[in-house]
């Protein structure tokens, strides 16, 4: 049964102030009888220990995700050059070795049935899904799209108005929309949950659902993205690699006929290296930090992620 809650964030204070550990005998209970101790003896919440339709994302997603690519590259040398849809894909899944910590900041356990690794490194979150890199090329690429569209809608009946306030104008109902359908699904499966979440939250039965954060960062880097790289569609070069200095790798010569461009040979690779660069600074930026901040300012703790 799906329930409201607000968390105080302190839930897990009595479990660390008494050095309880988080690690013990695998298939013990843990965490005051709220968890179990997996495979590799670390405590996790029982309820994405072994959760349902884990194939999915396993197998499905990376399958799709190469699919997608497959056909993108080809239409790409088809065309002679890199498209917006390859540089996006690219781009998205590169950002994706920044999750983990992230996920340290907002509390998220994935569960360890995904095939996963783990970095022996500070701040960062356990069993890092191997699926991460294949989500991220076709979660952030729809989730652009999606704006962008909507955002050409608007500017369609309102010729005046900016992308950027196109942009605005469906930030929250899609960030809404899409956190629902993506991670309301996900912590109802329990396929990750944030424990213990941070502000209002669902608890959907195997997992936590926040409402507030880390929600409200989302308002901010996708809808950036959006409004640097423009439409698919659009022509020259757009606000990334107008703002990376890109034009400098375009050859402008004057003949009778008008100005011709000629792209210079390296200028497809700087392109893509532009992409790539701006993709993770402003993921760091713009999500990273913040949810870095938040945990480790505000002395908000996880039993389950020390």
């Amino acid at each position: 049964m799906i329930e409201f809650h607000w968390s105080n964030n302190n839930s897990h204070a009595e479990l660390i102030n008494t050095n309880t550990s988080h690690i013990g005998t695998p298939g013990e209970v843990c965490a005051g009888g709220e968890g179990l101790f997996w495979q590799d003896g670390r405590c996790l919440p029982d309820g994405i220990i072994d959760p349902p339709l884990s194939w999915l994302l396993n197998y499905a997603i990376p399958a799709l995700a190469i699919l997608v690519l497959i056909i993108l590259i080809r239409d790409s040398i088809k065309k002679g050059e890199l498209t917006w849809w390859v540089l996006m894909c690219v781009a998205s899944a590169s950002t994706f070795w920044l999750e983990t910590f992230g996920d340290w900041g907002q509390h998220l356990l994935y569960s360890p049935n995904f095939y996963h690794y783990g970095l022996d490194l500070p701040y960062t979150a356990p069993h890092n899904p191997l699926w991460m890199p294949f989500m991220y090329a076709v979660y952030w690429v729809l989730h652009t799209w999606a704006i962008l569209r909507l955002a050409q809608v608007y500017q369609a009946r309102n010729p005046k108005a900016s992308l950027g306030k196109a942009i605005i104008m469906f930030t929250v109902p899609l960030t809404f929309v899409w956190n629902i359908l993506v991670e309301g699904t996900a912590a109802y499966m329990g396929w990750w949950t944030y424990d213990p979440p941070i502000g209002p939250y669902l608890d959907m039965g195997r997992g936590n659902f926040p409402l507030m954060w880390p929600m409200l960062t989302m308002f901010v880097w996708p809808n950036l993205i959006s409004w640097l790289v423009g439409a698919p569609d659009e022509k020259g070069l757009n606000r990334l690699e107008a703002l990376s200095g890109l034009a400098r790798y375009n050859n402008i010569r004057i003949s009778g006929d008008g100005a011709t461009a000629e792209i210079g040979v390296v200028f497809p690779y700087v392109r893509a290296l532009a992409w790539v660069l701006i993709f993770n600074i402003t993921f760091v930026g713009c999500l990273i930090i913040p949810l870095l901040s938040v945990r480790l300012l505000t002395g908000w703790n996880s039993f389950f992620m020390p």
